[in-house]
């Protein structure tokens, strides 16, 4: 922690790490809507280029929204395009620096190991290039599963090279959370009741979901635990997961069953999602869906005929979206679960936030309830002025429109393609914030950065009647 607050000392002058990992996504989204602005990147005549900057700003912030159909517009080459954003955009631009970097053997700067820590969310150093692997095994072990898999449903129908490409494609947008896929307007509506899609998506999904840092934090426990000398023990494994694991891990399978649930109940008679269906194939889309809600944006339903406190269930979810330090968007689970915490300390007139018989630091609480207060307000506002541009369409798919691009989702009821130039400016700003994180938007447009070291002066205490 000493050597990260001697480089913010050393390089105060600087464009600050938040910034420049906002600024490197953005850079990333400029560049990708001139390539698919080119003539060889699309089948037809170009699109204009604010919808090849929606389509490029979809694709690194791993959403999946689009204004046009993805296999009709770009060709092999635009596809490709796209598919590298997605990858980028999953795993971020830096982390493939620090990567290639760290292959060539290139010397890296202490400033630099910094603006890293930043984009990975992480505060020690030290860290940095054993998680940098785990990243990396763990990202080719997921999509390699995941093409082995999707290969298996494409080649059959659409032959031995295109068949692989496909898998290829697929297994990078499941994993990154990204919601692209190739197969038309409908997405994967004709697949709803295929077994491929309906577990090897949401296996890629949530694997890609958890956080890279969980991971590493499993896999050390595990081999930990099986070298013990005595038996192994998943109670104690469990026991011994850090605090932000067990949060991630509880918060992500609560919100998976309550999401299959709700989705099972409040659409079991409708007729347009799955009221036709038999018990099974019901159980299977409503989980799949609530999966697929939280983050990747993949469809086997109809968004558009969902039942309307369906689609309030689904703004919710899209809202906490995925965890930290993973290929999601959202607030992140483990905000929401310190906002309930917050919540139920408040109510039991205690000082000390716990969980897990472990003591949450107050910064920490702060910091969660600014992000769910600033994310909420900014979906709020943004709501708001496309019931303005948007007269034509229902308010609540509106809504469904604005927590799908802040929680970087993608699922939309028909709303993105007849969005004015307004309402796809407010789509772009929302699927960059939930990004980047609503702290790190407001970072970027400040003068200063916070320094922590800098010395604050105390004023004296005094109480305000709330509520």
């Amino acid at each position: 922690m000493k050597d990260i607050v001697l480089a913010r000392r050393k390089h105060s002058g600087r464009l600050s790490a938040p910034k420049k990992v906002s600024l490197s996504f953005l850079a990333v989204i400029i560049i990708g809507a001139i390539v698919l602005s080119l003539p060889f990147s699309n089948k037809k005549e170009a699109a204009s280029f604010l919808d090849n900057l929606f389509i490029a700003t979809s694709a690194v912030c791993v959403t999946g929204l689009s204004p046009l159909t993805v296999v009709d517009q770009y060709n092999l080459f635009g596809q490709t395009v796209l598919i590298i954003l997605v990858q980028i955009g999953g795993l971020g631009f830096l982390t493939f620096l620090y990567l290639f970097l760290f292959l060539a053997r290139q010397r890296i700067t202490l400033s630099r190991k910094l603006v890293f820590t930043e984009a990975l969310n992480q505060n020690s150093l030290s860290m940095l290039p054993r998680l940098l692997k785990t990243i990396f095994i763990y990202t080719v072990s997921i999509e390699t599963i995941g093409l082995i898999f999707f290969s298996m449903f494409f080649i059959p129908r659409l032959g031995a090279l295109k068949g692989l490409y496909y898998g290829i494609w697929h297994s990078i947008s499941a994993f990154c959370n990204a919601g692209f896929d190739l197969c038309g307007s409908t997405s994967l509506i004709a697949y709803n009741t295929n077994p491929i899609i309906n577990f090897i998506v949401p296996f890629e999904i949530i694997m890609g979901g958890l956080g890279f840092i969980v991971v590493l934090d499993i896999h050390d426990k595990y081999i930990k635990e099986k070298r013990r000398s005595s038996s192994f023990s998943w109670r104690h494994l469990l026991g011994s997961f850090a605090l932000h694991t067990k949060i991630v891990l509880m918060m992500t399978v609560s919100l998976v069953v309550i999401g299959t649930l709700l989705f099972f109940i409040m659409e079991f008679n409708n007729p347009a999602t799955i009221g036709k269906m038999n018990l099974v194939d019901k159980i299977i889309v409503s989980f799949f869906q609530s999966v697929t809600t939280r983050t990747a944006g993949f469809s086997t339903v109809d968004m558009y005929s969902l039942n309307r406190i369906t689609k309030i269930l689904m703004c919710s979810l899209m809202f906490i979206g995925g965890s930290p330090a993973s290929t999601a968007g959202g607030i992140k689970t483990v905000t929401f679960a310190l906002v309930l915490l917050l919540m139920r300390t408040t109510y039991r007139g205690i000082e000390e936030t716990t969980v897990f018989q472990r003591r949450i630091k107050k910064r920490t609480l702060v910091r969660a309830f600014s992000i769910f207060f600033l994310g909420l307000m900014l979906c709020i506002i943004s709501s708001s002025i496309m019931l303005i541009t948007e007269p034509k369409q229902d308010y609540l798919n509106i809504l469904m429109e604005v927590f799908s691009a802040f929680g970087t989702v993608g699922l939309s009821a028909s709303v993105t393609p007849a969005l004015s130039i307004v309402g796809k400016c407010v789509d772009i700003i929302l699927m960059y914030a939930g990004r980047i994180g609503p702290i790190s938007l407001m970072i970027l447009f400040t003068k200063r950065s916070h320094d922590k070291n800098t010395k604050e002066f105390k004023y004296p205490d005094e109480d305000v009647l709330v509520g």
